[in-house]
């Protein structure tokens, strides 16, 4: 099997950074792969945790200084040796399946820059949610438009991904100056590239709420929040390849208008949000919430107050 780098991203996950690191390490199938560490400047036990493993296969780097998770991943797929990638953050975990079924996967199709496959979301206050909803296939694919396949299953996330590092860092890897829907932005900039595969099992966990209970919910998103930029900054990168101008790629960027929008009421940046939601919110997900902000977008007295409610809201939780 060739080499494969994992890249992990780490600020302050003492409390799972060994559950991460376990999850790579207990691979099945035997996978030869290297795990790079890039410490985004923690000041918990991040990097003890990391040393206690004591693994030949982890290599640590440390930034100079706090750059976010975009700088921390980029770092990783400069010095990265293998073949494929991927990110893995440092509170996230895969099943013992991944490298050896996503590997398989891109080995058997030469054609598809990257591969993902079905992930498991679990939230504070929510009950866990399972991506792709509807499944309709029990074989893995090679999905005959990405942005159609995107559409219909918001199927793909950081930790999700294997992907080709060739690839990766032709497309310039992600934009540090994001630090909300940067993985997002750099996915649809990677299916420019090339077809995706995609593999039904459920083999990646989104599953940081130990780290998040201790850094407090309201602090570790404000600056995702405060940082959120416009729509029009956000596709920039995008504008500059040969994406579809379809109702299905509207669906997509509507999915990412909506979270800029959220960001920016987030970070009180009204009206912002608000001529977000009267641009984009037509292709807004169909979602109560978002039908309410489509509505209240079009008198500003119930923008105002539907912000202050969701700010409300959010903050206490």
């Amino acid at each position: 099997m060739p080499l494969i780098s994992v890249i992990i991203p780490t600020y302050n996950t003492a409390l799972l950074i060994g559950r991460t690191l376990r999850s790579v390490l207990e691979q099945t199938g035997n996978p030869d792969f290297e795990i790079l560490v890039i410490d985004d400047c923690s000041t918990d036990d991040t990097l003890s945790v990391v040393s206690s493993l004591a693994d030949a296969r982890i290599r640590v780097f440390r930034q100079e200084r706090n750059q976010g998770p975009s700088a921390a991943r980029n770092r990783g797929l400069r010095e990265a040796k293998g073949i494929y990638c991927a990110f893995l953050d440092g509170d996230d975990f895969w099943e013992p399946e991944f490298l050896n079924e996503t590997v398989s996967f891109l080995e058997s199709h030469t054609e598809c820059v990257a591969v993902s496959v079905g992930q498991c979301h679990k939230i504070i206050g929510k009950q866990p949610s399972f991506v792709p909803k509807q499944q309709e296939f029990s074989e893995p694919v090679q999905l005959p438009d990405f942005f159609d396949f995107w559409a219909k299953y918001n199927h793909v996330c950081t930790g999700s991904v294997l992907m080709r590092t060739t690839v990766a860092r032709e497309a310039g890897g992600q934009r540090e100056d994001l630090r909300v829907c940067e993985d997002l932005e750099f996915w649809a900039l990677l299916a420019t590239y090339g077809p995706w595969g995609f593999i039904h099992k459920t083999l990646f966990t989104s599953d940081g709420g130990k780290v998040t209970r201790k850094q407090g919910w309201l602090e570790k998103n404000m600056r995702r929040w405060q940082s959120a930029p416009t729509m029009e900054d956000w596709v920039k990168r995008l504008a500059t390849r040969q994406v579809p101008t379809n109702t299905v790629f509207q669906t997509c960027m509507g999915r990412i208008a909506r979270n800029l929008a959220y960001c920016q009421i987030m970070s009180q940046r009204e009206k912002l949000a608000r001529r977000t939601t009267r641009e984009y919110g037509k292709d807004f997900p169909q979602t109560k919430l978002n039908k309410l902000l489509r509505l209240a977008s079009a008198s500003p007295c119930l923008w105002h107050c539907l912000c202050a409610l969701l700010r409300f809201r959010e903050y206490r939780r």
